[in-house]
């Protein structure tokens, strides 16, 4: 069994276009997600980060590549679920810090009656109809 630790997300930087431009050229247009060629005209990109940085991938250029803004959804799902699954294997041993609340004793509330005007009209009061 390996040991887990915990690993602070790196922050990251802004990049301007041109530096944009430069890593879609280095890469030759390739997404990283789904490996298929960038159109720049017609398709949207954006510039991923392969090694998320939530699980402490690097915030420089080698860990930058262009990709589908389409193949975004997928990539953020997977890296959520591996982040959750780390921090849960973290934490599995952590006690609470508050006492368990006793759970509450009593009958609690009786069930309502059943409605049974719902389909039927209402009739006014004979008092009101002499008026």
């Amino acid at each position: 069994m390996t040991a887990l630790t915990y690993i602070a997300p790196t922050k990251r930087t802004k990049i301007d276009k041109r530096k944009a431009a430069k890593l879609f050229l280095l890469h030759g247009g390739i997404c990283c997600l789904c490996g298929v060629k960038i159109n720049a005209a017609t398709d949207k990109y954006f510039i991923e980060h392969p090694d998320a940085l939530i699980l402490g991938g690097a915030d420089d250029d080698a860990n930058r590549k262009p990709a589908h803004v389409k193949c975004k959804a997928a990539k953020d799902a997977t890296d959520a679920a591996a982040r959750a699954k780390r921090d849960t294997h973290i934490t599995r041993g952590w006690q609470r810090d508050e006492p368990e609340r006793p759970k509450m004793r009593g009958q609690g509330f009786r069930p309502a009656r059943p409605q049974r005007r719902a389909s039927t009209p209402l009739h006014k009061p004979a008092a009101w109809r002499q008026q």
